[in-house]
């Protein structure tokens, strides 16, 4: 990738889908004072639009064909990373903000600016080849509804809700209706609100624009903004900005600053209690401690930990900012007077959700301002049959109703009822699907292989919204599967006699496959073990089949006593390297494995495993991983770096110097001042 483009990747990356937007908005608003803040804040030494220009064709078919190219190799190092598009999505926003009558062209002459921004010609880049970068956007919000909060919640409209006139250019748009200023002006603005609407806040995007607009606060924003809200197919789009600004704000007049490491602070029901829980995505820490004597304990070998030192959740905690720092790590909650638990499949307990799924069955807890609208939204979207217990429950908080078996069988129904009430509930408005996708489904092997599921165990099927066709399941209909698409939730699968082996599941050009089988196998044991017969310490050159159970498999004899159980790591596919460093100097390359024989003879189009194991006989020290340029590393029994006794000592202090970023674990730095004095 060209170097500039890709330091302006990062920088974009870095800012707008950092770990300190967790569930917040994510406005991707560039302008040109934005851009020059980013070009000193990172040191950045090209301007975002010459940087972009370069690897544009104009004038050809496809001009913007270099980037997608890039993005789509980037997509094949690190299928979880960020589009590598960012920089070309920031010069339409930054054409957006240079949309003014300016005596030669009316103010809604966009594709002039953005080819005189990216081109320095007026008509280089005309509106027909936008359409790639209208894609581009498309892609952009399906991966950020795909990492659910964790990138920020995304503003990008769906193509469905711009304005036929605007069907291309109505994405970059969007992200420039409210500036920074105009941001900055509304923790502010809604805090003046709530102390007169103690009991109606949050409001929702309608009656905040009315409010603004009866109070002459509007005169406070952009003249942007002041702009688009008289324009009536961006006047929608603007109020639910509004409402989701106003949902996650965190009761602060000024914007509150999270820092990296900002851990999301959830909430858990088991066994009759509510508790707090801590999702830290790529922790691998047994015990984190924070300011105030909290500390986070692991929760076996996941991403959740429990949270120890922090009051129970209760009517007073729950509806108000909640935040604890360290040194190096942030844990917050955003208030919140309505409580939605889901299931969650890690844990198997009742876990706060930060959206409705429909389909999937909830417990609904509201504070007493909020109990309108939940009444509202479940008359008008839930299921028949819910259970209402308010104030009889002992776990519930004092004075919030509580509803049980809460279910949204019409993703469209929901999806329309949570837009028009907004307020209280906005927060968990619904995602709009992009894709096909699967959901539940009893899996054989999650960790060798996760679209391995149990014959008459399928997944169901989500569909896109606004999407017409047939649903096909290898090529064939269902009228049971018709029937259920109608009613918006996910479609099950399971029922329909699918045979045990591949199946593809259709909607016009998307498709998505899975595999199913009647088990696994598992191989029998030897009675008599085979392996390499050893006297003393030394190895016979071929293994024989011995009866006493004292023979060696593998070259390496050791000490033929010992009956150490070799340590294992679980490590992802698709690393672009993959280390291990051992504490004595040797240095191994990681290389993953095919899938095992017995699972390519019974399943031949199966997937390879999304994780492979790395076995460590005897030995410890640090497995080292770089995925998108970054390294990350795990400790497995490091114990004392000593590598000047290998031969290979400067191959290891090589690699170690390298990662030396990857872990703030105090042994990670032992590591890392050996291999400096290695290099001395």
């Amino acid at each position: 990738m060209d170097l500039p483009y890709q330091a302006w990747q990062q920088a974009l990356e870095a800012e707008f889908f950092g770990p300190e937007q967790v569930g917040h908005p994510t406005l991707f608003y560039v302008d040109d004072d934005v851009e020059q803040e980013l070009r000193e804040r990172h040191g950045l030494d090209l301007p975002l639009a010459e940087c972009v220009g370069r690897l544009l064709r104009p004038g050809t078919d496809r001009p913007y064909g270099q980037v997608e190219s890039q993005r789509w190799l980037s997509w094949r190092q690190d299928k979880d990373g960020i589009p590598a598009f960012l920089p070309l999505l920031a010069s339409s926003v930054l054409a957006a903000t240079r949309m003014v009558n300016d005596g030669h062209h009316p103010a809604n002459a966009y594709h002039v600016r953005f080819s005189e921004l990216l081109t320095g010609s007026e008509w280089l880049l005309n509106g027909e080849a936008f359409e790639a970068v209208s894609r581009m956007w498309q892609t952009l919000a399906e991966w950020q509804h795909g990492q659910g909060t964790a990138r920020g919640v995304c503003t990008i409209p769906t193509a469905a809700d711009l304005p036929r006139n605007q069907s291309r250019i109505g994405f970059p748009l969007s992200q420039a209706l409210l500036n920074g200023g105009d941001r900055q002006a509304l923790p502010e603005i809604f805090a003046k609100l709530r102390s007169h609407n103690a009991l109606a806040w949050p409001l929702t995007g309608e009656d905040l624009l009315d409010t603004l607009e009866r109070l002459g606060w509007d005169s406070r924003f952009s003249a942007g903004f002041r702009r688009a809200k008289k324009v009536p197919d961006f006047r929608p789009h603007i109020a639910r900005l509004l409402g989701n600004l106003a949902v996650s704000w965190d009761s602060r007049v000024v914007k509150a600053s999270y820092g990296n490491g900002r851990t999301e602070l959830l909430v858990k029901f088991e066994a009759g209690r509510l508790s707090w829980l801590a999702r830290v995505p790529g922790a691998e820490a047994q015990h984190i401690s924070l300011s105030g004597g909290v500390v986070l304990e692991r929760l076996g070998d996941t991403a959740y930990y429990a949270v120890d030192g922090l009051g129970a959740p209760d009517a007073r905690n729950l509806n108000r900012w909640l935040q604890v720092n360290s040194s190096d790590a942030s844990l917050s909650r955003l208030p919140t007077p309505v409580l939605a638990l889901g299931r969650d499949d890690v844990l198997g307990t009742w876990v706060s959700a930060s959206a409705f799924v429909p389909g999937e069955e909830y417990i609904v807890l509201a504070a007493p301002e909020a109990q309108p609208d939940v009444k509202r939204l479940l008359d008008r979207a839930a299921s028949p049959g819910r259970a209402r217990a308010a104030n009889r429950l002992p776990w519930a908080p004092d004075g919030w109703a509580v509803h049980t078996a809460v279910v949204f069988d019409n993703a469209v129904t929901l999806r329309r009822a949570v837009s028009e009430i907004q307020g209280a509930v906005g927060s968990l408005q619904p995602a709009r699907e992009p894709e096909l996708r699967l959901t539940g489904g009893l899996r054989l092997a999650p960790l060798l292989e996760r679209q391995l599921y149990l014959v008459g165990g399928e997944p169901s099927v989500i569909v896109p919204d606004d999407v017409s066709g047939v649903l096909l399941v290898n090529g064939h209909t269902y009228p049971a599967l018709q029937e259920a698409r109608r009613r918006g939730g996910p479609v099950p699968l399971a029922g329909l006699g699918l045979p045990a082996g591949l199946c593809t599941v259709s909607l016009g050009a998307s498709s998505v496959r899975f595999t199913t089988a009647e088990g696994l196998l598992v191989p029998a044991a030897a009675e008599r073990p085979c392996g390499f017969e050893v006297s003393g310490f030394k190895a016979a050159a071929y293994p024989a089949v011995h009866g006493n159970g004292t023979a060696l498999s593998g070259a390496d004899c050791g000490d033929h006593r010992a009956t150490a159980v070799p340590e294992v790591l679980l490590s992802r596919r698709g690393a672009d390297e993959l280390l291990f460093a051992a504490s004595d100097g040797r240095l191994w390359r990681i290389a993953a494995p095919g899938p095992p024989a017995w699972l390519a003879e019974r399943l031949p189009h199966a997937a390879e495993p999304y994780l492979f194991e790395v076995e460590l006989h005897a030995v410890g020290g640090w497995l080292l991983e770089r995925r998108a340029g970054g390294w990350r590393g795990r400790a497995a029994g490091p114990g004392t770096p000593e590598p000047s006794s290998s031969p290979n000592a400067g191959a290891w202090a090589e690699a170690v110097l390298a990662a030396r970023d990857c872990s703030r674990d105090p042994g990670w730095a032992d590591y890392v001042r050996a291999a400096e004095e290695t290099v001395r």
